[in-house]
C-alpha cells in the first residue's frame, strides 16, 4: 500500500532552523512543507517594501532555510512545498534556481503559483468588509494589501509537472500539506470528503511542533519531556490510515492530547471549518496512541462542498503607534508607577498629542487580562508602567518617547527607563486587518516553472 510521509519544516516564518535539515536527514520524508505565513505577513511585507523599496517581496528567510537542505532533498528525492513565496512567488522561484546554480543543482525544478493578490482591485470588485458591512470601496485610499487565501489546485499542477520545489503565495496553510497528498493519492477536488481529509491532516502539521508538545506544556498539569529539543511532526498517510508522529530521539510529545489541543487551534466553529477547497467537520475527528510518540487519526467522511467564495485579508493603514517602558522596583514602586501615569496623562494634554487611542498597564498585574484583571492584593516589589498610543500621524507618535525619556530627571524617584539609549525611532505603521469574501472566478491563479536557463 502506497504511503507517504510529509515533514514540516516549519511552521511559521521565524520558526527554529534546525527542524528540516533534521527531518531531511533522518526522517526518510517524501515531502518537506513550510508554513511560512501569519495573518499580518502580507501587509507586514507590503510595509515593509513601503519603508524599504529594496526589501524582497518573499520571505527573507527563503534562502538561509533553502541552502542547507537543496541539494540533500534533491537526491533523496523529497520535494519541497512552501509557502514562502508571499508576494511574488516567481521573484523567490527565481531566486531559488539562482542558489541552485550556486550549489550544482542544474536539473532543478522550481514552480511558483501566483496569484490572490488583489490589493488593486478589491476596491472595484463591489465588496464589503465581513466585520462591520460596510464598502470596501469607501476604504479605498487605506488600503495597503489584500490577498486572498488560495487553494491546493496550484500545487497540484505545479507537482504534477514535475517540481522538485513548489512556491506559493498565500494559500491556507494547511494546503502545503493537501496539495502533495492531493498529487501522489490522485484526489478529485470534487471528492469533499478527501479534501477535507487532506485538510485536517494539513490543519494538524501546519503549526509545527504544537502537535509534538510545543505551545502545549503546562508545569504540573501537562509534562512535556525535553521541550528544548521538541521534534517537528511528521504526517504518516496511506490510503486507509493516518499516522502522527515525530523523529526519534527528539524532545516533546505526541499524544491523543497534544493532537486534540491542535485540531480546534484557531477554529471558530468545529463543525463548519471553512477551506479553500472544502468545508471540513472536525467533530468527525478522533484520535487514537498507537505507539510511543505515535497517534492514530481516525477520519470519517468530514467533508462537505466548497463555497463559492475564498476569503481574502485586507491590510488597512491605521496610522502610527509607539510604545515605552518605564520600571520601578522597590517599596512603593506601585504608587510611583501610578503617579507616573498621572504625570504622563498630564504631559500628553500640554503637549497637544492627538492620540486615537492610549494604553498604559502595569505588566506583570493587568497588561494581559485588564479590566477582566482579579483585584490585586499585596504590594508588588516591582512593577513595569507600559505605555502604548496610536495616532493618525507619526509627528503625534513621536511625542511619546520625548514624554517618557525626561522622567529620567522630572519624574518620580528610582524611576527606570527600558533601553534609554537604543537609538532612532520607535514608530511603526499600524496596518488593520479586515477580511471580505470573493468570489472564486475573480481569483484566478497561476503555475510558471523556472529552472536555470543553460
Amino acid at each position: 500500500m502506497k504511503r507517504i510521509r510529509l515533514g514540516c519544516g516549519a511552521a511559521w516564518a521565524r520558526d527554529r532552523f534546525d527542524h528540516a535539515p533534521d527531518l531531511v536527514a533522518r526522517g526518510e520524508i517524501d515531502y518537506l512543507c513550510f508554513d511560512s505565513m501569519s495573518e499580518v505577513t502580507m501587509s507586514a511585507a507590503q510595509v515593509a517594501r513601503m519603508e524599504r523599496p529594496d526589501a524582497v517581496p518573499y520571505d527573507p528567510y527563503l534562502v538561509e532555510r533553502m541552502r542547507p537542505i537543496l541539494a540533500d532533498c534533491k537526491r533523496r528525492g523529497i520535494r519541497i512545498v512552501t509557502n514562502q513565496g508571499w508576494l511574488d512567488p516567481v521573484a523567490a522561484a527565481k531566486r531559488v534556481t539562482e542558489l541552485a546554480r550556486e550549489l550544482g543543482l542544474p536539473d532543478l525544478k522550481v514552480a511558483a503559483v501566483s496569484g490572490g493578490v488583489l490589493h488593486q482591485s478589491i476596491a472595484d470588485l463591489g465588496l464589503t468588509f465581513i466585520e462591520n458591512g460596510e464598502p470596501i470601496s469607501l476604504s479605498r485610499d487605506k488600503i495597503l494589501s489584500a490577498e486572498v487565501y488560495l487553494g491546493a489546485e496550484g500545487i497540484v499542477q505545479a507537482l504534477e509537472q514535475g517540481a522538485d520545489v513548489v512556491i506559493t503565495t498565500r494559500v491556507a496553510d494547511a494546503c502545503v500539506y493537501l496539495g502533495p497528498l492531493a498529487h501522489e493519492f490522485g484526489w478529485d477536488f470534487s471528492d469533499h470528503h478527501a479534501m477535507a481529509r487532506g485538510m485536517i491532516i494539513g490543519h494538524l502539521m501546519e503549526c509545527g511542533t504544537q502537535v509534538t508538545g510545543g505551545y502545549f506544556a503546562d508545569p504540573g498539569y501537562k509534562e512535556v519531556p525535553d521541550l528544548a529539543n521538541v521534534g517537528a511532526p511528521i504526517a504518516e498517510v496511506s490510503e486507509d490510515t493516518v499516522f502522527i508522529t515525530k523523529l526519534a530521539g527528539t524532545g516533546g510529545l505526541v499524544s491523543e492530547t497534544t493532537c486534540k489541543e491542535q485540531l480546534i487551534y484557531e477554529v471558530q466553529d468545529p463543525s463548519t471549518y471553512y477551506c479553500p477547497d472544502c468545508i471540513a467537520d472536525l467533530t468527525r475527528v478522533s484520535f487514537k496512541q498507537a505507539g510511543p510518540d505515535r497517534v492514530q487519526v481516525l477520519i470519517d467522511n468530514a467533508g462537505r462542498p466548497k463555497t463559492d467564495t475564498l476569503k481574502a485579508l485586507i491590510g488597512l493603514a491605521e496610522g502610527y503607534m509607539t510604545e515605552e517602558m518605564v520600571l520601578f522596583a522597590g517599596p512603593g514602586a506601585l504608587e510611583r508607577a501610578e503617579l507616573t501615569k498621572e504625570i504622563l496623562s498630564q504631559r500628553f494634554d500640554k503637549v497637544g498629542l492627538r492620540a486615537q487611542e492610549i494604553r498604559m498597564d502595569y505588566v506583570g498585574i493587568n497588561a494581559v487580562h485588564r479590566e477582566s484583571t482579579p483585584a490585586w492584593t499585596g504590594d508588588p516589589y516591582e512593577v513595569v508602567l507600559r505605555i502604548a498610543i496610536r495616532t493618525e500621524t507619526r509627528a503625534d507618535a513621536e511625542k511619546l518617547r520625548r514624554e517618557v525619556d525626561p522622567l529620567a530627571v522630572n519624574g518620580t524617584y528610582g524611576t527606570g527607563k527600558w533601553a534609554t539609549t537604543s537609538p532612532g525611532s520607535r514608530v511603526r505603521a499600524v496596518v488593520g486587518l479586515s477580511s471580505a469574501l470573493v468570489p472564486r472566478k475573480s481569483v484566478p491563479f497561476e503555475v510558471s516553472l523556472h529552472r536555470i536557463a543553460v
